[in-house]
C-alpha cells in the first residue's frame, strides 16, 4: 500500500464515516422494529431521543463518507499514479488496483447514493412534528450497511495492490486495443453511435421531464426519471470517452476518461463527471421526494419543494454537461470549419 498522505486522509474520512455510521445503525434498527408514532410511554419518548441522535451521526457519516469517495477519486486520478511503474493517469493506477478498484468504485458509488436518498427522507422527515416517516428512514439507513462494508473492503484490497504491482502500460494499453480491434470496429461504431445519439436523446428528454417537474408538480413519475438519468449516466459516459474526448486532447483516437482529470486537460473530467454525479443523485432525490408525496400526505408540501428543486438541479447540471463535454467541440469547430472526428 502507498502511504501518501492523500491516503491517510483517505482512510480517517472512510473510518471516522463507518464508525458514526455504525453507531447511526444500531438505533435506526431499533426504530424500523419498535418505532410507533402512535404510543407515547416511556419507550416511544426514548425511542424518539434515539432518532434525533441516528439522524446527527448519520448525517456526520454522510459528510465523512462523501469525503472520503471525493478523496478517493482525486488520489486516483490525480495523486496516486507516480508510485505506479509506468502508469500516467487514473486508468494505469486503476490497472495496478485490479480487479478490486473498479469494485470499490461501483459500491462506493452504490452506498453514497442509498445514503443521500435516506438524507432526503429524513430532512422531510424531521420537517414534520409527528416524524411520520421515522420508520422508512430507518429502514433505509440500513440498507446502505452492505454496500459501504464493501466499498470499504474493496477499497482496503485496491490499496493493498498499489506500489506493490509491475509496471503497467497504462495509456498504451489503450492504443494496443485501438490497433488490435478492426475486426470489430464495425460493432464499436454502431455501439458509439448507440451511445452518442442515446445520450443527447436522453439528455433533452431529462431536461424536457425537470422542466415539465417544475412547471406541472406531481405529473412526472420519479421512478422514471432516476431509470433515464441512470441509464443517460452510462451512455454520456461512453459519448465522453470515445466522442467529445478527442477535442479537449486535441489528439485523434484517445479514449481515456482519466487523463481528462489530469491538469494538461484543465481538470475539466471534474466538472464533465461532476455534473454526471449531480443529475444521477438528484434524481434519485426527486424519486425519493416523489414517493413521500404519495405515501406521507403529512409531508406533502415539504416534499414538492424537494422535488422542484431536484428538477432544478438536474437542468443546471445538465447545462453545465453540455458545456463542459461539448464546448471545445464547438469551439474546434468554429475555427477550423471541420469536425476533429466524426461523432460516431
Amino acid at each position: 500500500m502507498t502511504w501518501h498522505p492523500l491516503t491517510w486522509a483517505f482512510w480517517t474520512a472512510a473510518l471516522t464515516g463507518i464508525l458514526l455510521y455504525g453507531l447511526a445503525a444500531v438505533r435506526a434498527m431499533d426504530l424500523f422494529l419498535n418505532w410507533d408514532p402512535d404510543r407515547a410511554d416511556i419507550h416511544q419518548l426514548r425511542r424518539e431521543h434515539r432518532a434525533e441522535i441516528a439522524s446527527l451521526l448519520a448525517q456526520g457519516s454522510f459528510m465523512a463518507l462523501a469525503a472520503a469517495a471525493a478523496l478517493g477519486l482525486v488520489g486516483v486520478a490525480m495523486v496516486w499514479h507516480p508510485v505506479v511503474p509506468g502508469a500516467m493517469c487514473g486508468t494505469g493506477v486503476l490497472q495496478a488496483m485490479e480487479p478490486y478498484g473498479r469494485r470499490a468504485m461501483l459500491f462506493w458509488g452504490l452506498g453514497l447514493m442509498i445514503f443521500y436518498a435516506w438524507q432526503v427522507l429524513d430532512r422531510l422527515n424531521r420537517s414534520h412534528p409527528g416524524n411520520v416517516a421515522t420508520r422508512s428512514a430507518g429502514r433505509m439507513l440500513i440498507t446502505a450497511a452492505p454496500l459501504l462494508v464493501l466499498a470499504v473492503y474493496y477499497s482496503w484490497q485496491a490499496l493493498m495492490h498499489v506500489a506493490a504491482v509491475p509496471a503497467v502500460s497504462c495509456c498504451a494499453a489503450i492504443y494496443d486495443r485501438i490497433l488490435a480491434a478492426p475486426a470489430d470496429s464495425a460493432g464499436s461504431s454502431r455501439l458509439i453511435a448507440l451511445a452518442f445519439f442515446g445520450h443527447l436523446t436522453g439528455g433533452i428528454t431529462l431536461l424536457v421531464l425537470a422542466a415539465l417537474a417544475v412547471r406541472l408538480p406531481g405529473r412526472v413519475p420519479g421512478g422514471f426519471i432516476t431509470a433515464l438519468a441512470v441509464t443517460w449516466s452510462v451512455a454520456a459516459s461512453v459519448a465522453v470517452k470515445q466522442v467529445w474526448s478527442p477535442y479537449h486532447y486535441q489528439v485523434l483516437s484517445h479514449p481515456c476518461p482519466w487523463c481528462l482529470f489530469l491538469p494538461d486537460a484543465y481538470g475539466v473530467g471534474f466538472i464533465v463527471f461532476g455534473c454526471v454525479v449531480v443529475i444521477v443523485m438528484e434524481a434519485v432525490a426527486f424519486w425519493t421526494a416523489d414517493r413521500v408525496c404519495r405515501q406521507h400526505p403529512q409531508l406533502f408540501e415539504a416534499a414538492a419543494i424537494r422535488r422542484r428543486r431536484s428538477a432544478g438541479r438536474i437542468i443546471c447540471a445538465l447545462i453545465g454537461f453540455a458545456i463542459a463535454s461539448a464546448g471545445p467541440a464547438i469551439f474546434w469547430r468554429l475555427n477550423t470549419g471541420i469536425w476533429l472526428k466524426a461523432f460516431f
